[in-house]
C-alpha cells in the first residue's frame, strides 16, 4: 500500500478497537526491537512484553487487557489473524505477467482457464486443465492428466506426476512433488520387486505445500491432502495417506503409507507416524514424536513411542533424576548388606527355639 493508513481505520480493517490515537498514520509493519513510530508492531506471546515496553512502534497490535503503557494500542481478540490482514494491505506481490511464455511447453488437448501465467521453460503435458488466473512457475512440470484448480500457483520447480488433482488456491512452493511413486515391493528370495503405484494423488482446496514437500500416489486409490491442511518445508506423505481438513504439519514430519489423519491435526516439527493407523480429530503430536499406535480424539501425545504429553513430562522430569536416583539406590543396597551382615548368625552358634 502506498502511502499510509489511519490507526482508525486498520481497526475497521481487522475488526479491533485504538487505545490512543485513531487519526495516527502508519505506513508500515516491523518487529518489536525494529519498528519506528510511524510503524505498527504486534505481541502476541506474554515473553516478548518487556520488548514491547521498550518498543518505538508507533502502534502495538495486543490483546484487550495487555496493560502495555506508551505507544497507542490497536486491541484485537487475535492478534496474530490481524497481523495477517494488516501485512495483506501493506505488503502486496506485484500483478502477476498472465500470459503463456514462448519458451514453455504446452501439450496436446490442454485446457486454459483465463489469465494463466505459464512461466519460462516450464512443461504442460498432453490432456491438461489449469483453471482461471492458476500460475505455473518456470522449471515445473505437471504431467498428463493433471488437473489444477483456479487461483492456484505452483512455484518455480514443482513436479506433478500424471493424474494428479490439485483444488482451488492452493500453494506448492518450489521442489514440491507430488503423485511420485510410493514406496511399495514385494520381497522374495532377497530381492525386492517393485509393486506399481497406480493410484493418484488429490489436493483439496487451500492447500499449502511447503518447499520440497513429498507426496506420494500409492499402488490403488487415492493419496488425499484436505481443505485447508498446510504442510511446511520437508514433509513426507506416504502413499494411501488420507489427511483431514485444516491439519498442520511442521518440518520434517511424515506419515508412513495407509494412515488415516482425522482434520484439525497437528504434527510438530521432526515427528511422525507409522502406517496402516488412524489418528482422530484434533490430536497435537508433540515435536520428534513417534507414533506407533491408533490415537483417540483431542489427544495430546509426545516421545517415542507417543503417550499421553503429561505422563511423558513427568517421565522426563525422572529421566534427570536417575543418576542421583542409582547413586541412592546403590548406598540403600549397601546399607542393607551391612546389616544383613549384622544379623546374619555366627558359625557354629545354635539359635533356640
Amino acid at each position: 500500500m502506498s502511502g499510509g493508513i489511519r490507526l482508525g481505520e486498520l481497526a475497521e480493517r481487522v475488526g479491533g478497537r485504538v487505545v490512543g490515537d485513531p487519526d495516527a498514520v502508519i505506513d508500515g509493519v516491523a518487529t518489536l526491537e525494529e519498528a519506528g513510530p510511524d510503524q505498527l508492531s504486534f505481541l502476541s506471546n506474554p515473553r516478548y512484553r518487556d520488548a514491547a515496553r521498550r518498543t518505538r512502534a508507533g502502534a502495538i497490535l495486543v490483546k484487550p487487557g495487555s496493560g502495555i503503557e506508551g505507544p497507542a494500542l490497536l486491541e484485537v481478540d487475535e492478534p496474530y489473524l490481524a497481523l495477517a490482514k494488516v501485512l495483506g494491505l501493506f505488503h502486496t506481490d506485484p500483478p502477476a505477467v498472465r500470459e503463456v511464455s514462448s519458451m514453455a511447453h504446452v501439450g496436446r488437448d490442454v485446457r486454459l482457464g483465463n489469465e494463466v501465467t505459464v512461466e519460462p521453460f516450464a512443461f504442460i503435458g498432453d490432456g491438461v486443465e489449469l483453471g482461471d488466473r492458476v500460475t505455473v512457475g518456470a522449471g515445473s512440470v505437471v504431467g498428463t492428466d493433471c488437473r489444477v484448480g483456479a487461483g492456484s500457483i505452483l512455484m518455480p520447480r514443482v513436479v506433478l506426476y500424471p493424474r494428479t488433482e490439485i483444488g482451488r488456491d492452493c500453494i506448492l512452493h518450489a521442489g514440491v512433488v507430488v503423485g511420485s511413486d510410493g514406496f511399495g515391493f514385494a520381497t522374495s528370495g532377497g530381492r525386492h520387486h517393485k509393486v506399481p503405484q497406480l493410484g493418484k494423488v488429490v489436493i483439496e482446496d487451500d492447500v499449502e505445500l511447503g518447499a520440497n514437500t513429498t507426496v506420494d500416489r500409492g499402488a490403488l486409490g487415492e493419496t488425499v491432502i484436505g481443505s485447508g491442511s498446510k504442510l511446511d518445508n520437508l514433509v513426507m506423505i506416504a502413499h494411501g495417506v488420507t489427511i483431514g481438513a485444516g491439519c498442520l504439519m511442521a518440518a520434517q514430519s511424515g506419515i508412513a503409507g495407509s494412515t488415516q489423519v482425522g482434520s484439525n491435526v497437528t504434527f510438530a516439527g521432526q515427528s511422525g507416524a507409522a502406517g496402516h493407523l488412524k489418528i482422530a480429530d484434533g490430536t497435537v503430536v508433540a515435536a520428534k514424536t513417534a507414533v506407533f499406535a491408533s490415537i483417540d480424539p483431542g489427544a495430546f501425545v509426545a516421545g517415542t513411542p507417543a503417550v499421553d504429553h503429561r505422563t511423558w513430562k513427568r517421565s522426563q522430569v525422572l529421566l534427570k533424576r536417575l543418576p542421583d536416583l542409582r547413586k541412592e539406590i546403590l548406598e540403600l543396597k549397601r546399607r542393607v548388606e551391612q546389616l544383613e551382615g549384622l544379623a546374619a548368625p555366627e558359625v557354629g552358634s545354635t539359635e533356640e527355639g
